[in-house]
């Protein structure tokens, strides 16, 4: 089954690192909609004057009027994935001005578009940043608590030839199950990449025996076979620090969390809700992090 991502383009079309991460991740020949989502500033009027200038032939497929920046970034995005052997028929475009503040703005349309992931590049990572680190903010609240965000969400750095594999972190929650869960959808017929399921004892007691378990259960139904599940423990009191030392380590692509994990959430007791935030997502220089709600 073809996957459907929303991948969000800034208008610095010279970084589209969530279609690079794309490319590099996923199998040669490899099938899926791409729904690439273009929202212009509305904090600069000249720009958005020159951005909303129609071109005279929009393509099939696009929805909305296609902006100079959606239009460079499009042409470069259909070259990136012809590169990759992806179909490139599966991309469209989608594109409008700002109307409640681009994140409000993502979320709205990964709420209505039944994606997969909403993968944000460099430039989007760091707008995401400027809202987690301001938790009293109606939008983070509202992301934190997820009842606005219904998509997995990948933030995507600039990719690093070479990585490969995802890393789970888990902790027995639904979350981290979702996460499992997505992971392993993910990776149906994926089958150059292997899933490391990372338990971080901290003492809090769990089974760790029975996490594996149900999380082994999870990948197989998605037919993950065994020979590319890998299980480790490992101890750490700051668990995203721990997470994110073992998967630059092992050079891992990525790195999946839930959002909500046991107690507090993993991603809270990560700091992702803090002013941490920034940190954590400037670490991740060549890994990808998906959260999923």
């Amino acid at each position: 089954m073809n996957k459907h991502f929303l991948v969000t383009v800034s208008n610095d079309y010279e970084h589209l690192t969530g279609v690079e991460f794309i490319c590099s991740f996923f199998k040669q020949l490899s099938e899926h909609q791409i729904t690439l989502l273009h929202i212009s500033r509305l904090d600069a009027s000249d720009m958005n004057k020159a951005l909303m200038k129609m071109w005279d032939k929009p393509e099939e497929g696009v929805t909305g009027p296609l902006t100079v920046g959606a239009r460079k970034a499009l042409e470069k995005s259909r070259s990136l994935l012809s590169k990759s052997k992806m179909s490139v028929d599966q991309m469209i475009t989608k594109t409008f001005p700002e109307r409640y503040g681009k994140i409000n703005d993502i979320l709205r349309e990964g709420a209505t578009g039944l994606y997969d992931a909403i993968v944000l590049g460099k430039r989007a990572s760091y707008t995401l940043q400027w809202v987690f680190e301001r938790p009293a903010e109606e939008t983070a609240k509202a992301i934190i608590q997820d009842r606005t965000l219904n998509s997995p969400l990948w933030i995507c750095p600039e990719p690093e030839q070479g990585r490969k594999h995802v890393l789970i972190g888990v902790d027995g929650s639904e979350g981290s199950f979702r996460a499992v869960d997505h992971v392993g959808y993910i990776l149906t017929r994926q089958d150059q990449h292997t899933v490391t399921l990372l338990h971080v004892e901290n003492g809090a007691g769990l089974d760790t025996d029975l996490i594996f378990q149900k999380s082994t259960r999870i990948l197989h139904g998605h037919g993950v076979a065994d020979e590319r599940i890998h299980l480790d423990t490992t101890w750490g009191l700051n668990v995203a620090s721990t997470i994110t030392g073992y998967a630059e380590k092992s050079g891992f692509a990525a790195i999946a969390v839930g959002l909500k994990g046991v107690d507090q959430g993993i991603l809270k007791r990560m700091n992702l809700a803090g002013g941490t935030t920034s940190a954590l997502i400037g670490r991740a220089e060549k890994i990808s992090l998906w959260c999923c709600p």
